[in-house]
Order: structure tokens, then sequence, then C-alpha cells
């Protein structure tokens, strides 16, 4: 008896993303960008030193030391002081901050923690962050990201602080 069945609504293309077969959009691929009227210089930017951070000074993700010691930590946003623990059981190893502890607020938003974490925010910032430059303009854009990435990093640092969790995870 089908009368239980669940339909099951097969995932299809249709030019620009995949689909289920009632135009729900499963997972986006592209965009349509025939009415843009500037190239966006700056998200080529952004996507560009994404990827050199990631690749060069990450190291495809094996460079711990190097993103421990350019994330955000709640701990050392909180109390103003770098925080080093090298490698205790509580954290991988903070490393020394070469720069203000403050500033990782803007490093952070370039450090990834994997292959599928960078691939992930790229396909997003190369569909949606090309449209968003071309309506706020290039500086707005700019400022836009930038702003959105220092709110991020001060919502984990909120986060962690008041649902009790590990001030010292960085992000």
């Amino acid at each position: 008896n089908n009368t239980y069945r669940k339909k099951i609504h097969p995932v299809e293309f249709n030019g620009t993303a995949f689909v289920y077969s009632k135009q729900k959009m499963l997972f986006p691929i592209g965009d349509d960008n025939n009415d843009r009227h500037t190239t966006p210089f700056i998200n080529f930017a952004l996507i560009l030193l994404n990827i050199f951070v990631f690749v060069y000074w990450q190291e495809l993700g094996r460079n711990i030391s190097f993103t421990f010691a350019w994330s955000t930590v709640p701990a050392e946003i909180l109390s103003g002081n770098d925080i080093v623990t090298g490698r205790t059981s509580e954290t991988p190893g903070l490393q020394p901050t070469p720069v203000s502890v403050y500033l990782t607020l803007l490093t952070s938003m370039f450090m990834h923690g994997g292959i599928a974490h960078i691939a992930g925010n790229m396909l997003f910032l190369w569909i949606f962050g090309d449209n968003l430059e071309n309506a706020m303009g290039h500086r707005r854009y700019l400022f836009f990201y930038l702003l959105c990435g220092i709110l991020a990093g001060l919502s984990h640092v909120i986060g962690a602080s008041y649902l009790n969790q590990n001030i010292l995870t960085p992000s």
C-alpha cells in the first residue's frame, strides 16, 4: 500500500543551482549577473586573500601554530592580554600573538579550519559577494565585509563567555 509513503522529490540542476523538483534551492553553484554594472574587484581580492592565507600561511590547515597565533581567543579579547598556553590538555596550544590581541578580530576573518570550511565560505562569497559589491559599491562593500567579520569575532567572544564555553577556544 503506497498510501503512507512519503513522496521523495529528486534533485535537479536548473542551470544555476541544484534544486528539488519543487524549485526549493538545495545548494547554489552560481547566479545570474547580467544586471551587474561593476567588476567586483574587492570580492575577487578577498577571495584570493583568503585562499592565499589558507594555502601559504596556514599550510592547508596544517600550521596550527600560525592559526592559533592569529585567531580570536575570547579570553584574550576579554582580558586584553595575550595568553600563551603551549600544549596543555585544555587547548592544543595558544601561541604568542605578534600583534595586539584586538587585531585578531580582523586577522581571524581569514583563518579557516579545513578544506571544506574555506571551500564553503569562498563558494558563498563568490556567489553573493559580487552582488553585494555591485549594490553597495567597492568601499562600502569592503567596510561591510570587515564590519561583519569583526562582529562575528565579537559574537564568538560574547557567546563563549556568556554560555560558559571554553574561552580559550580560538575562532
